[in-house]
């Protein structure tokens, strides 16, 4: 038994007074009993209901809100931790010298999935906090001669440490708390030159001299370093393989591709990808960058995001808090202020950038073409795709059934008159002999299997621009998530972010008729597919079945397989791009902010309560924390001054501006507007003088607005309406 557990067990009890009763000694009893159990450190066996695997494994298999499931042998759509993760020593961590250095790492993801320590709401969540504890394992092994995690674990971590880290994470992310580039520069010019590389060139590493870079590329070129792009929009243009460069200084390949700073730099080493200013995506395909791509300067000159720095200092705060169960591996927390360091760091910081926008004029072209495709081809263009891969006996391949009579046989009107769906889109195969991407052909004659992709695209974007939804809640819908009665047609599904741990609540939204259209499109893809293929998986079961090009099965749905649809959708839209060359290719996440943003836009704090409902929020102070947050420009505070504004002439004309009991910030904010005014009531200035000085006052940040929600005090908890209150600021105007 550890100290700690020995020391609890031998506290002695308080004397309770003895004017309490029972029931009042009970329950202090009870709450210092609950409070030892909490603090006491963990002693059981390392096994869970989520872990699926055995707590050993290299490779944790955990569950995914029941989503994942077992086919045969192997498990599908699992939350899985790899522990068998390069270090920059070139160990694995599962190497038998790394053995105390893993069993703190599992030990303390057990600890946080199992609630033991800090509160984590869902797996992916518990996910990106062990990729925290990952990365910390990893700088700890790069400073190993100071750390020595290898017999210390994090023990060694101290305040000028923790400091040190958070500032070079809030210049450039782990790539720069790792030095990647710079350890990369090492390996390439000693490779290349045969000495060490002088530290001008580090120092400007993203900057290189053109000789140095054609020398450097050239000795890669002859070692191996190089590999072509075999898909996408740059198929065989040459690249630096991540793969290769992972393994020469010990990084994770998936860190690098995700790293904006790092392949800005590789950048300079493929000039076969150059797009003018911007740093393109090795695999891009789409016809054009999205809006999302940054250019070169952008990148190497910015910092991580707030939120960035703020969500791993959390999560550094969780894993210190896990100290009482492994004290000998993890430094005492109370001897690190996280806050110090995290403030000292976030000046370094950029402001996080939020979901863009999307321009009005964009939103509504996608959704006109998605309306007119799901409206007018669409029951078409699943019958059609359904019959030519279900009778494979009498056509000997998909593109013969494509090319044979079938097609005549569904039709959609077009100006009064009935034409086949091949005809009107331009259909004459089921698929390309060519994988190389053509989107003037896809545009012009698109094939069957493009079509129905285009289809499923217009599809999600009828859905999501009208009920706002989040990324992980359209992907996972199920088929049967439509409910109609006499009121209209219902969404039901799963609230992203609810529940906590391993539960979601489950809810209905009303939704449009073309909504609707779409889903039963959908939902007659899915049909037709499951019964082709007699599939029984779970993701038989899901709005989303959609299947593989080349007709012969279905794929597993994911966030990516959506957002290709989308791509290929806006693709044949083909909307014109900006001065960089990049297209606007729309996202869920786009979609549930344009419609949350134009709905408050339009009816402003009238329909705020309306918006946190569609939006599944559970407080109106959430909504609007989103709304301040997303809100595009410097719109927000004039709405909020307008709002204002109203409310002080709806009180001046209710009670002269005479105080009650109610709302006591509308009345100091009355108060303050006829002290500036030297007056008894607003009836005596002019209506367009003191409504522009409430707007100074706002924009001056001299009173503020806080919506939040109001409950029934029954102890339901119902929600039964909105309260906008109004807090001025000390000494305003």
């Amino acid at each position: 038994m550890s100290k700690l557990a020995a020391a609890i067990d031998t506290m002695v009890l308080p004397k309770l007074p003895e004017n309490y009763n029972w029931k009042e000694k009970e329950i202090i009893l009870l709450a210092i009993a609950a409070s030892k159990q909490k603090a006491r450190p963990f002693e059981g066996e390392y096994r869970a209901p989520w872990l699926l695997s055995d707590y050993s494994a290299a490779t944790w298999i955990t569950t995914n809100r029941n989503r994942e499931e077992k086919i045969g042998e192997d498990w599908s759509k699992t939350i899985n931790v790899n522990w068998a993760i390069r270090l920059p020593n070139g160990s694995l961590l599962t190497d038998p010298q790394n053995h105390k250095l893993l069993e703190l790492n599992k030990r303390i993801a057990f600890l946080i999935r199992s609630g033991f320590v800090g509160h984590i709401s869902a797996p992916v969540t518990w996910k990106a906090a062990v990729s925290v504890q990952l990365q910390l394992t990893r700088w700890l092994v790069l400073y190993e001669k100071q750390f020595r995690p290898e017999q210390f674990g994090f023990a060694q971590l101290d305040q000028a440490s923790l400091n040190s880290l958070l500032r070079v994470i809030a210049k450039g992310g782990w790539v720069e708390a790792h030095m990647v580039v710079r350890r990369l520069l090492c390996k390439m010019y000693q490779k290349t030159f045969n000495e060490s590389c002088p530290t001008t060139l580090l120092d400007s590493a993203y900057e290189l001299p053109s000789d140095v870079v054609t020398k450097i590329s050239t000795t890669l070129l002859h070692s191996g370093w190089y590999a072509r792009i075999v898909r996408g929009k740059y198929e065989g243009k040459n690249y630096l393989k991540r793969e290769h460069i992972a393994d020469e200084i010990g990084e994770p390949v998936e860190s690098l591709r995700a790293s904006s700073k790092f392949n800005a730099f590789c950048r300079q080493f493929e000039p076969e990808l150059e797009y003018g200013d911007l740093v393109v995506s090795l695999f891009q395909e789409s016809e054009n960058p999205d809006h999302k791509t940054r250019t070169f300067d952008d990148i190497i000159h910015m910092g991580a995001a707030e939120n960035t720095l703020l969500s791993v200092s959390s999560t550094l705060g969780t894993i210190l808090s896990a100290h009482r169960h492994c004290p000998d591996m993890l430094p005492e927390p109370a001897m690190l202020s996280i806050r110090k360091a995290h403030s000292q760091a976030s000046k370094l910081t950029r402001p996080s950038g939020h979901y863009p926008f999307i321009p009005v004029p964009i939103g509504l072209a996608y959704f006109n073409n998605a309306i007119r495709f799901v409206h007018v081809y669409g029951n078409a263009l699943i019958d059609y795709y359904l019959a030519a891969i279900s009778d494979r006996l009498r056509y000997p391949s998909l593109d013969a059934a494509c090319s044979s009579e079938l097609g005549i046989k569904f039709t959609v009107q077009i100006n009064g008159l009935h034409k086949p769906v091949s005809d009107v889109l331009g259909i004459k195969t089921f698929s390309r002999k060519d994988d190389r991407l053509d989107f003037d052909a896809i545009r012009k004659n698109p094939t069957l299997h493009e079509a129905l992709c285009i289809l499923i695209g217009a599809c999600i974007v009828c859905i999501g621009l009208v009920k706002p939804s989040r990324e992980d809640e359209l992907t996972n819908m199920k088929r049967n998530c439509l409910r109609n009665n006499a009121e209209g047609y219902y969404l039901h599904f799963a609230v992203g972010k609810s529940g906590g741990g391993e539960v979601l609540q489950e809810t209905d939204r009303p939704i449009p008729l073309i909504s609707a259209k779409a889903i039963q499109l959908l939902q007659k893809l899915g049909d037709g597919l499951s019964i082709i293929f007699n599939d029984k998986r779970k993701v038989a079961s899901n709005l989303f079945y959609l299947p593989m090009q080349s007709g012969e099965g279905a794929l597993g749905i994911s966030r990516r397989l959506l957002n290709s649809n989308l791509d290929i959708f806006c693709d044949y839209t083909g909307l014109d791009t900006d001065n960089f060359g990049r297209r606007w290719y729309i996202r869920i996440h786009e979609m549930r902010k344009w419609f949350l943003l134009l709905l408050f836009w339009s009816g402003k704090f009238d329909v705020l309560d309306a918006a946190r409902w569609i939006a599944s929020h559970t407080d109106s102070s959430h909504i609007y924390q989103y709304i301040e947050r997303e809100f595009p420009g410097e719109e927000l505070p004039k709405l909020e001054a307008e709002y204002a504004i109203d409310r002080l002439r709806a009180l001046e004309a209710a009670t002269g501006g005479k105080s009650t009991r109610d709302e006591p910030g509308l009345h100091e904010l009355y108060d303050t507007v006829i002290k500036h005014f030297n007056v008894q009531s607003l009836s005596m200035v002019p209506d367009s003088e003191w409504a522009d000085y409430v707007e100074v006052l706002r924009k001056a940040e001299g009173f503020s607005l806080e919506p939040h929600s109001v409950r029934c005090s029954d102890g339901t908890g119902e929600l039964t309406g909105i309260v906008v209150s109004f807090v001025l600021r000390e000494n305003a105007l």
